[in-house]
């Protein structure tokens, strides 16, 4: 009796003393968390359309290349140059990209014009967002909200074969002639404030009176972003010449979507803008449409 006692006691000893068998870990999460694309933001901001089931677009009238091609359609007689409903030239291209990668096939792109400096004025929007080579600007923001860059972009000079100015080479040679830009644009901020010529600019409404005035010689150049440059000289002014490109001032220059104020489209665009970086799609669309558009001589400070 007294060895099974001792037995029994030394086995609950030593069942005491023997270590806690610890818990199973936790299950690790596997995979990383699913990243929201451009078309689940769109969804998730559905009501923030301007109107359901669709993609409300801005641009200029006239559609000018490279930004936008195709020439005119019956379809859409109202478009000046460019039917943007094509969805081609640079702009074209990103619009419908974008467009896709939000969920939207091509027919449910509704496109609207719009004047270059009502793009960004402050005020309810009739679109979702808009696109005709508006420069980001941080005093525009005051009006409107920007997205992500989808080009970056210099300014350039236009005049004609033979003037005072053809052999430009530096801001200093540029300080007596007489230049002009559109009212409210970066080209016309550059001229004013870097090349600072003696005689102000002559300011217009659109880039057509410019290319007017030029071809009249009753200024002798205008400054327009370089691939635009490109298409004056190719195309409407047959005596152009580009001059030069100018050197970037400050922060890089680039061009942006224009949303109204508040918009929860932005991130959606730009959800969609990074991917088309990410994937190479931008740098594809930017050889396309404007690789033969982006080379010229620099105008040196």
């Amino acid at each position: 009796m007294r060895k099974w006692f001792l037995a029994m006691a030394a086995m609950a000893l030593l069942a005491a003393c023997a270590p806690e068998e610890s818990p199973p870990p936790a299950t690790e999460p596997t995979g990383s968390p699913e990243v929201e694309t451009a078309a689940d933001c769109a969804v998730r901001n559905e009501a923030a359309f301007e109107a359901p089931g669709t993609l409300t677009v801005a641009t200029g009238n006239p559609a000018f290349p490279p930004w936008w091609q195709g020439g005119t359609t019956e379809d859409h007689p109202e478009w000046e140059f460019d039917d943007p409903y094509l969805g081609q030239g640079y702009e074209g291209a990103v619009t419908f990209e974008v467009a896709e990668r939000m969920g939207f096939d091509s027919n449910q792109i509704e496109f609207v014009q719009i004047g270059f400096n009502k793009s960004f004025a402050p005020g309810p929007k009739r679109f979702d967002f808009v696109l005709q080579q508006i420069s980001y600007a941080p005093e525009r923001t005051e009006g409107v909200d920007f997205s992500d860059s989808y080009y970056d972009v210099n300014q350039a000079l236009v005049s004609l074969k033979g003037s005072a100015i053809e052999g430009a080479t530096s801001l200093a040679d540029l300080k007596d002639a007489e230049l002009g830009a559109p009212i409210g644009t970066t080209s016309l901020t550059y001229v004013e404030e870097n090349i600072q010529p003696t005689t102000a600019p002559a300011v217009y409404d659109d880039l057509t009176g410019a290319v007017q005035d030029l071809k009249n010689g009753q200024v002798d150049g205008i400054v327009v972003d370089l691939p635009s440059a490109f298409f004056v000289t190719a195309v409407q002014i047959p005596r152009g010449v580009i001059v030069g490109q100018f050197p970037t001032v400050g922060s890089q220059e680039y061009f942006a979507m224009a949303f109204e104020k508040g918009s929860p489209l932005v991130e959606c665009v730009n959800v969609a803008l990074d991917e088309m970086k990410t994937d190479g799609t931008l740098d594809d669309f930017q050889q396309e449409w404007l690789a033969d558009k982006a080379d010229a001589p620099v105008i040196e400070g």
